[in-house]
């Protein structure tokens, strides 16, 4: 049963930039390719930062006397002109930012989703083991195998899960999908599998649920172990089964006496 990576859905065109890169091209790259962050890299194409829409608003001048350019605007949209001649000094590298949260090629989707939802952010740059960036997924990305369709989704759990993973005759399970929910109807030999199996098709992609009909022939989660047949004698001389380890008495502890230490062991 295979898992979608994010490199199954990241986009691998990556619209970068340097940290020498203008900031009225920062504003002109993210306009014209509809993109609300540009990773910043080295000559290496490694990661070091990220410059967002919200980082070019609030972008400073270098001197510490002035406000944010942003809120000078707010106050006065007759100085956005001025804005953008002040601007014109602004780099990358004065605005991004540098601790960059990421993820790796080979990572689940689901585990990219989390990472990006606990950030707050719309896009992840994803790099490779030496930070250099291969790739960007965004919430629409992650999004993707959750839009596959029924009969899809069916084949998968029917395919993989039942015959491949399970090794169950599907004959002896039904499948049905509808808007993502799993619908499973039959019997299958013990609970343990029923359980299991359950689990299994929850963790297929594009599932938002599963709606569990199933029954069992053996209730296994409850059995006890009570041994091979041990034949014993009994006090009338007739052969009984000796209990398993699970179903002995459990031994009581020894208890010591001053007469059980005097004859030098102890009394049960």
């Amino acid at each position: 049963m295979r898992k979608v990576k994010v490199e199954d859905v990241m986009t691998r065109e990556v619209i970068a930039a340097r940290e020498e890169t203008p900031y009225k091209d920062l504003a002109r790259l993210m306009s014209d390719h509809g993109v609300s962050g540009i990773p910043i890299l080295d000559d290496d194409r490694r990661l070091i930062g990220i410059v967002t829409e919200a980082d070019l608003l609030l972008a400073e001048e270098s001197g510490p006397e002035h406000p944010h350019l942003l809120l000078r605007w707010l106050e006065n949209p007759k100085r956005l002109a001025a804005l953008r001649h002040e601007a014109e000094g602004v780099r990358a590298a004065d605005v991004m930012t540098t601790h960059v949260v990421t993820v790796r090629p080979e990572d689940d989707v689901r585990k990219a989703a989390k990472v990006l939802l606990d950030a707050g952010v719309k896009r992840l740059p994803v790099v490779d083991g030496n930070r250099r960036v291969v790739g960007i997924v965004s919430r629409r990305d992650l999004l993707r195998p959750y839009l596959r369709s029924d009969e899809d989704i069916r084949e998968e759990v029917t395919e993989e899960v039942i015959q491949r993973v399970m090794a169950i005759d599907p004959r002896s399970v039904t499948v049905r999908v509808r808007d993502g929910v799993v619908g499973l109807e039959g019997q299958v030999e013990k609970k343990s599998v029923k359980e299991i199996l359950v689990e299994l098709v929850h963790r297929v992609d594009g599932v938002l649920g599963v709606d569990d009909h199933l029954s069992f022939e053996h209730h296994d989660r409850e059995m006890r172990r009570t041994g091979p047949y041990v034949p014993f004698a009994g006090a009338a001389g007739r052969e009984r089964t000796r209990p398993g380890p699970f179903l002995t008495s459990p031994r009581r502890p020894e208890r010591l006496t001053e007469r059980s230490l005097r004859r030098g062991k102890p009394t049960g």
